[in-house]
């Protein structure tokens, strides 16, 4: 990218990923500046995943969540963020808005979501 870009969100990319998180996309690896920018708004849990190519850092704008990791817990609250390393495999459940930054951008191919669920 070499010159300023305005960039338009476009709320028809919205897309259901797993039952209660819905992401909508702002920026893609399409728009070619390096990193991907999702809204995401989750209404329970979702699974343990990783990424093999993306630092992740997520904002929350609104409510609160629990990052899951091999041996750690995370709790996240309203205007407080959480940045996960490529290769670092976590779940998180709760009811939140958040800003999902990946960089380098998003590629799903490079998601693994693993059949394992966090316990209640």
């Amino acid at each position: 990218m070499d010159k300023v870009t305005k960039f338009i969100y476009d709320k028809s990319k919205s897309i259901e990923v797993e039952k209660g998180y819905i992401v909508d996309n702002y920026l893609s690896i399409k728009d070619d500046v390096g990193y991907s920018i999702v809204r995401t708004h989750l209404d329970g849990k979702h699974p343990y995943m990783k990424n093999i190519k993306s630092n992740r850092t997520y904002y929350i704008i609104e409510g609160n969540g629990v990052f899951y990791f091999d041996k750690e817990i995370i709790n996240l609250s309203e205007g407080e963020m959480l940045t996960i390393p490529c290769n670092t495999k976590y779940a998180f459940k709760g009811k939140f808005d958040a800003m999902l930054v990946d960089c380098p951008a998003f590629e799903v191919e490079n998601d693994v979501i693993y059949d394992e669920e966090i316990e209640d």
